[in-house]
């Protein structure tokens, strides 16, 4: 493919899948803010979803958080997209993408903290009695101590490993988080809107917006990677896995240009 085509098929492609992604968001908070939505008719919730888009302030809800997911799945993906990714975890596109996924399962974390803390709350009837102040301390610490260790966490679990295989098991990781944290924060959610009516501003209907946000953030990377997976592994079967020295069609035991023991 020309250099010009993929050019244009981004320059084409990244709008299209922004405005998907912002559909697909507006979908998702509706189902999770209505309650009886299952009870509409499809075209009944098809019309309310349209109403929503028609709105021109829509572009602005859905799209600020749409185009910063987008970014950040770029930068994230910016090592697989490179025809040698990085091995070594401190080369600075992947160190990037680690910090970014540290970043999401940071959120994850906090959402998680929201949905058992308005249990608590509401449910136990525990009032936690916090104020402003030591309330928005606490909500601070939390999200950059979650986001400091796990990308402490990443570095460690990235170390001598090719980004493309790194990233794709930190996607599979975070995947199989976010469903667990559903499956634990939705019944909590259910116990909630059962206490009260207000359940839009509780913290149990914020840790699955955000846990829907997560989810949809990660099936981009994880379907690229998947791509692009056949394409690095061919990479790796020619070259040197160490300096990227190609093989040739007879290549010997050892790399000629470093020295490093080939595997098969």
């Amino acid at each position: 493919m020309g250099m010009r085509r993929r050019w244009a098929l981004l320059v084409i492609g990244i709008p299209i899948y922004t405005v998907a992604l912002m559909v697909l968001m507006t979908i998702a908070v509706e189902a999770l803010e209505q309650t009886e939505w299952a009870d509409l008719a499809p075209h009944q919730f098809v019309l309310h979803i349209v109403e929503i888009i028609g709105d021109g302030d829509w572009w602005v809800t859905a799209g600020v958080p749409a185009a910063i997911i987008v970014g950040s799945q770029i930068v994230f993906l910016i090592p697989v997209f490179s025809k040698r990714p990085p091995r070594d975890e401190r080369s600075r596109p992947l160190l990037l993408s680690l910090v970014i996924g540290a970043a999401i399962a940071a959120m994850l974390t906090f959402a998680l903290l929201l949905g058992v803390g308005e249990f608590i709350e509401t449910v136990l009837e525990a009032s936690l009695d916090l104020d402003d102040a030591l309330a928005t301390t606490l909500l601070v610490a939390t999200v950059l101590g979650s986001w400091v260790f796990w990308s402490a966490i990443l570095l460690i679990f990235s170390r001598s490993i090719w980004a493309d295989r790194a990233l794709g098991r930190l996607v599979g990781l975070l995947l199989g988080g976010t469903l667990l944290e559903v499956l634990v924060v939705l019944p909590l959610d259910i116990m909630v809107r059962r206490r009260t009516d207000c359940y839009c501003f509780a913290g149990t209907f914020f840790a699955l917006c955000l846990a829907v946000i997560a989810t949809l953030w990660l099936a981009g990377p994880g379907v690229v990677i998947a791509l692009m997976s056949k394409k690095h592994r061919l990479w790796r079967e020619t070259h040197c896995e160490r300096c990227g020295y190609a093989k040739g069609p007879s290549p010997g035991p050892v790399c000629p240009e470093c020295s490093y023991a080939w595997v098969g």
